[in-house]
Order: structure tokens, then sequence, then C-alpha cells
């Protein structure tokens, strides 16, 4: 039973705010409804009226009036606070599984000033943001990352009790975005690779970055960063530079070096001697099945290898539960 209704609210919300990269928040979007504060606030009103009435005493009845008055003008601020906000998704910052990556929220007004709101994803942390009338902030909610692959967040939390914290006012967005969980670095002895140092290769050597080789003419297409200026400032025309890499000096981290083990052990070992081949500076190359990514080395190249490792395998978009 409790199942059953978990599964309707989910499919009654679904059709209520539907999944949407943008949202802007109206009356069909916000809901609320009174804090625990409020209700005690609504039973010092009752109360005050039957005692006015009792003891025939109109100051106490007509305080029990402003209350009231406050308190309905309390439901129509709140709600404001939240009404005419568009919320949307911004970029990404994927982690390791089990970690936090993050995901970046992007709020704007276009009539007034929306305070003290407060938005997280499940099973995260709460932020607070404030946000002026015709103004943009962007801000950064963690987001729980339990498995390798892309990782829903599920829906956004925002919610407000601005300004007199008598009620609550709030809304669940369902933003179609995806946080990039990589696979969790798992230390091996003995790299899955081969080509590097152990082969015996020196006389060999590849297009690369490391030693310059000589000049050519320039190709359209050809990186700018590469260009020969001084030979150009000479009048010698437009070149580009060559350069070569030792293939000894090359490792390829290969899928199919580890039998008998499992894919996401494989995954996670493979990772993890990206990481040491990243923080020694040494280039790397990385097989996959269907997926070669070639040698090279620096942020980039980490970037490239860490992002086939978490989609490997895995295209369907799994949701936080």
């Amino acid at each position: 039973m409790k199942q059953r209704i978990a599964r309707w609210y989910a499919e009654w919300l679904r059709r209520r705010i539907p999944p949407s990269r943008e949202v802007t928040l109206d009356q069909r979007r916000i809901f609320i409804f009174p804090t625990a504060y409020g209700f005690f606030f609504l039973l010092v009103c009752v109360l005050l009226f039957l005692g006015g009435i009792n003891y025939e005493n109109n100051l106490i009845i007509g305080f029990s009036f402003l209350l009231t008055s406050l308190f309905v003008n309390a439901i129509m601020h709140t709600f404001r606070n939240l009404a005419g906000l568009t919320l949307a998704v911004g970029e990404m910052r994927p982690g390791f599984a089990g970690e936090q990556g993050a995901l970046q929220l992007v709020i704007r007004s276009s009539r007034h000033a929306h305070r003290s709101l407060w938005l997280r994803w499940p099973e995260a942390a709460l932020r607070e943001a404030t946000v002026e009338a015709f103004s943009e902030v962007r801000l950064w909610l963690d987001c729980p990352l339990p498995r390798r692959g892309r990782v829903r967040p599920g829906r956004l939390r925002i919610q407000t009790r601005y300004p007199l914290g008598l009620l609550r006012a709030w809304s669940l967005v369902d933003l179609d975005c995806w946080c990039l969980a990589w696979p969790r670095p798992m230390a091996s002895q003995e790299a899955p690779a081969h080509g590097g140092e152990e082969e015996d290769t020196s006389d060999r050597h590849q297009r690369g970055s490391e030693d310059f080789e000589g000049l050519r003419g320039y190709v359209s297409g050809d990186s700018l960063r590469l260009v020969d200026w001084k030979s150009l400032a000479r009048g010698r025309g437009l070149n580009t530079k060559l350069f070569t890499d030792p293939v000894e000096g090359r490792r390829w981290l290969d899928y199919d070096a580890m039998p008998g083990l499992d894919m996401e052990s494989r995954l996670s070992r493979l990772c993890f001697w990206v990481l040491d081949a990243d923080r020694r500076g040494a280039p790397y190359g990385l097989r996959l099945p269907g997926t070669e990514l070639e040698p090279d080395v620096g942020p980039v190249q980490r970037e490239q290898a860490l992002n086939a490792l978490a989609l490997y395998g895995s295209a369907d978009v799994q949701e936080v539960s």
C-alpha cells in the first residue's frame, strides 16, 4: 500500500511539474502550508477570539482579528517569495563514485527580490540564496554520486519561510540534468598496461609534443600555438613546428590487460593508473572495447580518460534513490 501511494504521488508530481531544463515557478508549481509555529500562531488567534467573546472584550477580539490578518498577509508574501523565480541548469563538476559531484543552478528574478531561499538535491546539504530584483545568481549544489556513470540528482527542493516563518512554501522541480560519476580508484601493484619503458623501442619516434623535429608549411587547421611566428617575421613564410615523442615514453592502459576481473574492478584500476600517470606527468593512452584515446598528457587528457571510464557500458542515466 505504501509503495502504491508513493508511485501514485510520483506520477502525479511528474504530470504537475514535468522534467525541463528551465522552470519558472508559478501557482501550479508552488505548494504552501503552515509551519508548526504557524499552527501555534493560529491556535493563539482562536483562543484570543474565544476569550474575547467569553468576556465580551472588544479589544481582545480586535487583537485576534489583527493577528489573523497578519497571518493572511504572510500567506501572500511567502508565496510571492517563490513566485516568478526561474531555475535553470548550468555547468557540472564530475566526481568519483561514492563521493560528491556538483551541479550549477542558475536562479533568475524578473520582478522583485526573493530572500532566504533554501535549496538542495535529495540526500544533499541545504544551501541558502537571495536573488535581488532583475538579477541572476549562480549557485553550486552538491550532488551525491552513489554509482559510476550518469547520475540524475532527483527533484530539486526549493523552499522558503520568509518573511515571518508562519508558513513554508516549496516546490519540487525536476530539472532535466545529470552529473557524471567517475569510477572509484582502486590501487593495484601492476599497471594494466603495455608499452612505456618495458619495451625496447629506443630508436622509434612518433608524432608528439616533446622533441622539436623541424618545420613544414602551414596547413589550414593547424594549431596557432604551433605556428613559427619568428620565421614569419623574418619573411620565410608561414610554417608549422613539428615535434616527436619517443615511443618508449608512451604507455597504453588497456582494459583487456586484466583477465578474470569484473567490469567495475577493471575500470576502477584503470582509473587509479590514469591518476597515477597524470600525477607523474607521464604520457599515457587508454584502450577500452570500442574506444581508444591516443597517448597524451595534461588535464584535458586526464578528463577525457576519466569521462571515458565513467561512461563505458552505462548508456542509461541512473537516478539517485
